[in-house]
């Protein structure tokens, strides 16, 4: 009866850990970091009276930075991924896709009450980074592996050591790194199927 209990779990546990196999979240995450730093920095070295100084020109930059990110997400497990693991997406569903807002708006509330906590109440744009990317590497990331910690445990330390202008660009390079080391590992240990 164990085995059969085993099976049933392992069965049942195949979609979760089939999410980030491919070091999609890191990716996708660490993409979108270092896009909204490259904002800021263009925002910053542009002249005053440019066209994008207006709001409208940065809405539509970001738009198609995120609209390009996830299409490259989903072109990834469909032609990369996919093929390699045998997987089928499960369907979108209004609940599947309601879980990781709720989980993203409980992350944000617990790294505020800890960032506020390690400062004494002093709260720095970094810090404040650093606690939400912390805790999102550590859900999303699935560090299951060993060496994952090490990406983690960086996070942490550019936590309190990253000077705030280039947090976002820090902790997005940390993800992206993640990432390749997880899609280079996965590419290695997986052949497409037959």
């Amino acid at each position: 009866m164990k085995e059969e209990e085993l099976e049933i779990q392992d069965y049942v546990s195949r979609p979760c850990r089939y999410v980030n196999i491919d070091g999609s979240n890191e990716l996708t995450w660490g993409a979108m970091c270092c896009g909204f730093y490259f904002v800021d920095w263009l925002h910053a070295i542009v002249s005053p009276d440019s066209l994008w100084h207006r709001p409208w020109a940065q809405a539509v930059c970001m738009v198609a930075m995120v609209g390009l990110i996830y299409l490259a997400g989903k072109a990834l497990k469909r032609y990369v991924t996919y093929p390699r693991t045998g997987f089928v997406a499960y369907p979108d569903t209004v609940k599947r896709r309601m879980v990781p807002v709720v989980a993203a708006a409980v992350a944000a509330a617990a790294t505020f009450v800890i960032a506020l906590v390690l400062r004494g109440g002093h709260l720095r744009m970094e810090t404040i980074l650093g606690a939400v990317n912390f805790v999102f590497y550590a859900v999303a990331a699935q560090p299951f592996r060993p060496w994952k910690y090490g990406f983690l445990l960086l996070i942490a330390a550019g936590t309190f050591c990253v000077a705030d202008a280039y947090a976002l660009l820090f902790f997005g390079l940390v993800f992206l790194a993640s990432g390749m080391t997880t899609l280079t590992l996965y590419l290695r240990q997986t052949r497409a199927a037959q």
